[in-house]
């Protein structure tokens, strides 16, 4: 019998863009990550490669001027993405189930 294990964090196929005066700027696209129950992850990268961005969107607390246009985003089974503000504010701080 084989044991299916469900990543503690799961992003997929993430695309993120923020309004600007001269117009939009596609700040993250295509960005896919799956982070397993005791695994240590670093994100790499130039400066203005997305990596705060990424970490804010996770969070739910990406500023108003962006938008989530693609993907999932999920912490131990539950989507990030469609979970109201309460329920985002009680997992901040505390390790997805």
């Amino acid at each position: 019998m084989t044991e299916t294990r469900v990543p503690l964090l799961s992003i997929t196929d993430l695309a993120v863009e923020f309004r600007t005066r001269t117009g939009t700027v596609q700040a993250l696209d295509q960005v896919s990550l799956h982070v397993m129950r005791g695994e240590t992850v670093a994100l790499v990268g130039e400066s203005g490669s997305g990596k705060s961005v990424l970490a804010y969107t996770v969070m739910g607390l990406l500023d108003a001027a962006g938008t989530v246009t693609r993907g999932q985003i999920s912490c131990g089974g539950l989507d990030l993405r469609t979970a109201d503000a309460e329920t985002l504010a009680q997992q901040r701080g505390v390790r997805c189930r």
